[in-house]
């Protein structure tokens, strides 16, 4: 199968816009080649989309950023990060408008954005081979640049829009609306659908599933921002026939889910994923990524400290620790993500997480230095543990028993009572403790041998999804939770599906849920239960079957769940104190407000300074 492969040349454009560059293409350009002559052919079309593609793997699926951004600063994920950008992202602790990663993200947005304006104005210069070429990037451009808007808004609120190619630097910005926002995201979406292709055997290129469900995942997004409840039902029922229309031609448009989950995660399938709708594509081939240095770095961000205790050394099999050994950026689940997860008849906590790690050598006898660190009695010293036996377990159970006798196993247990305070949930301030927690596995990276790179490398080479099939059933399950007379059942019937998939074999029974049991939830909350809806019960779904995924904190704010969740319920305590409703968006980047004219009128976004 062709790999889609991805050049830099988009960089030139993308930096022009809401920075105020003093300078473009032309003023100092050795090679003598200018914007124009790229668009002139076919390749250099190409080679320009292809550097948009390019900024997903290079900025945002692949890197700290987005992980800290989306997935910390929710009820699922802790960063456990000293560092301050750490912090600021994903605590709302010391975050305001000078964080830098905050206008990294805003700039790299916005490059898509120009370069996908610059695509989309010049498609008829270059000379095109077929008008399905043509039309295919045309649609291509118009996925990227709605996706691109999409995130943006999202973060940071009605920010301008612009839809012509940026060639000089812009000193003055105004905000547009919303409604105009979305328009445009709903219109390059629907020209994607109508442009692209069914399937491609361009690993990571857009088609018809990846446009569908961009347009199911903006129209929900945009209900939120409806006034009208008759408006938001208009945009439910755009997002639920977008998601359906993936759902209802699986063989069509080349997706299906996989039998159980564990092989949605599989290494074999990572290249090849049925239920993958969008990829980032990543390689360690220099060239390929637009930053060869460090392509793939999620295999090094969701990993408990693990090496070096009990004799095991890092090694390939329990992936790279080196992030939680040194404190820098390591993301842990917090308690209530581990609790949503009934491993007895639910094996995605089977199959996502590692809890155990067997001895690895040829055998080890208890040292006094490791004793001390679990906290075990002296009298194991000399104790022996041989090849294949467990040798540590980090859980989310409970021990049923004593603590001596925890303490007193032949093996390390740590379990979710030693990790996080059994009182508030916060993470044990228990050094010895707080960094042994189940790691997710969603994004181990089982290549790193065969390419000769080290256990404790940064760099991998896993394509990362960033839209999967189960979204689909989801969102319209929430669709038909949302809108004015929804159908329950109907609602049940799509959250039926994702969850029988992740039953442990024998237990599709317990994993059903009908839509009089939502009907509960709802008159629950009707009744007072503020913590039972129907809502709350997709959003527990989302959680569990999307961990990890890069959506989370935009399923809070998009529901209205962000404050609710961290403080109200105490999901996430260690970020609670911090969170306010403003965090809802991302400040406005002072690199940006210092760069035009009118600061004050574009105005920075409610309670960030």
């Amino acid at each position: 199968m062709k790999r889609y492969k991805k050049y830099i040349y988009a960089a030139m454009l993308g930096s022009l816009l809401f920075t105020t560059q003093s300078c473009d293409l032309d003023e100092y350009n050795p090679g003598g080649t200018t914007v124009d002559d790229v668009f002139a052919s076919e390749a250099g079309f190409n080679a320009v989309l292809n550097g948009v593609y390019g900024y997903w793997g290079g900025q945002f699926y692949g890197r700290e950023d987005i992980v800290l951004l989306v997935n910390g600063g929710s009820d699922t994920w802790i960063n456990i990060a000293n560092c301050g950008y750490g912090r600021q992202m994903s605590k709302y602790q010391e975050g305001n408008s000078t964080t830098g990663q905050f206008l990294n993200t805003w700039r790299r947005l916005y490059e898509i954005i120009n370069d996908c304006n610059a695509c989309l104005g010049r498609i008829d210069q270059p000379n095109w081979s077929s008008q399905e070429t043509r039309n295919n990037r045309f649609g291509e451009a118009s996925f990227m640049r709605a996706y691109a808007y999409w995130m943006l808004v999202e973060m940071f609120g009605n920010v301008e829009l612009r839809t012509t190619e940026t060639t000089e630097p812009v000193f003055e910005s105004y905000r547009s609306t919303y409604a105009d926002l979305y328009k445009c995201m709903l219109t390059d979406v629907q020209n994607a659908i109508d442009n692209v292709p069914y399937t491609t055997t361009d690993v990571g290129r857009v088609t018809k599933k990846a446009a569908y469900g961009l347009k199911a995942r903006i129209a929900l997004t945009y209900a939120s921002h409806c006034e009208s409840q008759t408006e938001k039902d208009t945009y439910y029922q755009m997002a639920q026939d977008a998601a359906d229309y993936v759902i209802d031609h699986q063989d069509e448009l080349g997706v299906s889910l996989y039998n159980t989950p564990g092989e949605v995660f599989d290494p074999a399938n990572n290249k090849t994923n049925t239920e993958a709708m969008l990829v980032a594509t990543h390689s360690t081939t220099p060239g390929l990524n637009m930053n060869s240095n460090n392509p793939n770095r999620l295999h090094i961000y969701f990993h408990a400290k693990y090496s070096d205790w009990v004799g095991i050394p890092m090694n390939y099999e329990y992936g790279n620790d080196r992030n939680s050994k040194s404190g820098s950026m390591c993301m842990m689940p917090t308690k209530h993500l581990l609790e949503l997860y009934n491993e007895n008849i639910d094996d995605r906590y089977n199959q996502w997480f590692r809890e155990d790690y067997a001895e690895t050598s040829s055998g080890y006898v208890w040292t006094k230095t490791d004793l001390d660190h679990f906290e075990k009695p002296a009298s194991m010293i000399g104790q022996s543990i041989a090849q294949g036996e467990l040798a540590m377990r980090f859980t989310k159970d409970e021990f049923d028993g004593t603590e001596t006798e925890k303490r007193a196993l032949p093996y390390a247990l740590v379990d979710i009572n030693d990790t996080y305070d059994p009182t508030t949930g916060a993470v044990s301030t228990n050094p010895n403790f707080n960094l042994h927690f189940p790691t997710l596995l969603k994004f181990e990276d089982a290549h790193l041998e065969e390419l000769g790179l080290p256990t404790n490398s940064q760099v991998g080479s896993n394509d990362v999804f960033m839209m999967r099939l189960p979204e689909m059933y989801l969102i319209a399950a929430e669709c038909e939770v949302m809108k004015t007379g929804g159908d329950l059942d109907r609602a049940a019937a799509y959250l039926t599906v994702i969850r029988e998939r992740a039953a442990v074999p024998g237990y599709e029974a317990d994993m059903r849920v009908t839509g009089s049991q939502l009907a509960q939830l709802s008159m629950a909350y009707q009744e007072g239960d503020a913590n039972a809806t129907a809502l709350d019960f997709i959003l527990d779904e989302r959680a569990r079957e999307l961990c990890g995924e890069f959506l989370r904190w935009f399923d809070l704010k998009r529901t209205g769940n962000l404050v609710r969740y961290i403080k109200d319920l105490n999901y996430n305590p260690d970020v609670a104190p911090y969170v306010n409703e403003y965090c809802n968006l991302r400040p406005i980047p002072n690199g940006f407000l210092t760069t035009i004219s009118n600061p004050d009128e574009f105005g920075q976004n409610p309670g960030w300074n």
